[in-house]
């Protein structure tokens, strides 16, 4: 058996392991990979500061209806000269206990603690957007990295076979040269060969910096990543049909949950204005203790306790303007809700598409690859019959080496599109990237 179909029959037990194996695999699986950038990249880092600075923003919000409390503290000495009578203090002082409560603010606190409140929950589903984006880029650079691996292992072997069935160690060919028909396709064949290994050693640095940039990381042992296995509760979750896909993202998905809060932001900014058209209810209570304090010489303390209710009057016409805007937002609010609830729709009909799409081509690169085994084994056996030439046998080659290609795109486009699927409709969390138990298969029938 000659070397390309030692690596194909290799290539075809490192599939059939990652996808069936009931034991894990060692080395650097997704699972951890994802774990450590989830724990230390810098947009997670900053979108956990932003959730605990609107945590704080609600409290802040809560503080309005705290009494205000102070004590203030005056004292000093006071002389008289040149006056009807001089005097002399040799000192003074001034205590004040000062309590301060808003009462009522015609419901502007009120609506400012619900947008607080409101804040907090789009951080949070922010949060999650950043992190399962994070997760999907951290997937695609990790398979992407398995799957330029293998396409350039497969162009090698398939380069070096060609220079063993042609017989051709050189490509170059001079004007002139008189070189045979058969002598010249199997130098184009080759050079077609050399320039495929070419490519795919570029798309293989391209995916290897891809990694080491997204994992922060100087070098990467391409041979110690192991394609993931789903588990079945994973493969559970994901919906029947695009029907079900819909219904599930309309009720889940988290940009649609955003713009409802918007929505709903809106309507409490709108009322925040209105409040700016009522009355204002507050009370102050102040207790004085007085030592010299008029330079008298004499000691006395006071009391006072207020009420002051507050009409706005000019707010009539000064705070309209911002009314009329805020109501304006409230109505682009509502139309922005309309179109991310079709948007949503749309995003989740693709995300069943590709999915539905990714298991078929699947199914279909998994019986391509074993006839072109099986076609592959036949032109060898007939050439070595001396029933056919060696451009059949290297179209045969050229052949596998595609479907081995496709088999590996759409096995790791499948797990993509699992990861996309759940994410648009929010049931996407970091420990589904991979089973890492010693039970489950990723099944890919229906």
């Amino acid at each position: 058996m000659n070397l390309l179909l030692k690596r194909i029959n290799l290539f075809f037990i490192i599939i059939a392991f990652a996808i069936t194996s009931s034991v894990p695999a060692s080395g650097d699986r997704l699972s951890e990979m994802v774990e450590s950038v989830l724990e230390n990249h810098e947009d997670i880092i900053n979108s956990k500061k932003e959730l605990e600075e609107a945590t704080r923003d609600v409290t802040d919000a809560l503080l309005v209806y705290a009494p205000d409390l102070s004590v203030k503290l005056e004292a000093g000495q006071n002389d008289k000269y040149n006056a009807s009578s001089n005097s002399q203090i040799d000192s003074f002082d001034t205590y004040d206990w000062t309590w301060k409560q808003k009462i009522m603010d015609s419901g502007a606190s009120l609506a400012d603690v619900r947008n607080k409140n409101l804040a907090v929950e789009k951080k949070e589903l922010e949060f999650i957007s950043s992190r399962n984006d994070l997760l999907i880029e951290a997937a695609d650079a990790y398979l992407g990295l398995i799957k330029a691996s293998e396409k350039l292992e497969a162009s090698v072997a398939a380069e070096e076979n060609t220079r063993q069935t042609t017989g051709q160690e050189e490509i170059r060919v001079q004007v002139g040269s008189g070189l045979a028909s058969d002598v010249l396709k199997a130098k184009r064949q080759l050079a077609s060969a050399q320039k495929t290994v070419i490519s795919d050693e570029k798309n293989f640095k391209s995916a290897m910096y891809t990694y080491e940039k997204l994992f922060n990381v100087d070098d990467v042992d391409v041979n110690s990543l192991t394609k993931p296995r789903l588990a079945a509760s994973t493969i559970s979750m994901v919906p029947k049909s695009m029907e079900a896909t819909v219904v599930m993202a309309l009720s889940g998905n988290r940009d649609l949950k955003i713009a409802k809060i918007d929505v709903e932001t809106a309507r409490n900014d709108l009322s925040s204005a209105l409040a700016n058209f009522g009355p204002t209810v507050d009370a102050e209570a102040k207790y004085s203790d007085k030592t010299d304090a008029s330079h008298t010489g004499g000691n006395h303390y006071e009391e006072q306790i207020k009420v002051t209710v507050e009409f706005p009057i000019s707010g009539l016409y000064m705070e309209m303007p911002g009314y009329l805007n805020d109501r304006s937002a409230l109505d682009r609010a509502i139309n922005d809700l309309a179109l991310k609830e079709r948007d949503t729709i749309k995003a989740a009909k693709d995300a069943w598409v590709e999915y539905a799409n990714a298991r078929t081509m699947l199914s279909y690169s998994e019986n391509e690859a074993t006839i072109a085994k099986e076609l592959l084994t036949i032109a060898q056996k007939e050439r070595a019959a001396d029933q056919t030439d060696a451009a059949a046998v290297l179209s045969a080659e050229e052949a596998l080496e595609g479907a081995l290609k496709d088999l590996s795109d759409d096995s790791m486009s499948l797990l993509t599109t699992v990861y996309e699927i759940l994410d648009v409709i929010n049931l996407l969390e970091p420990d589904m990237v991979e089973d890492t138990r010693k039970v489950g298969t990723f099944n890919t029938s229906s």
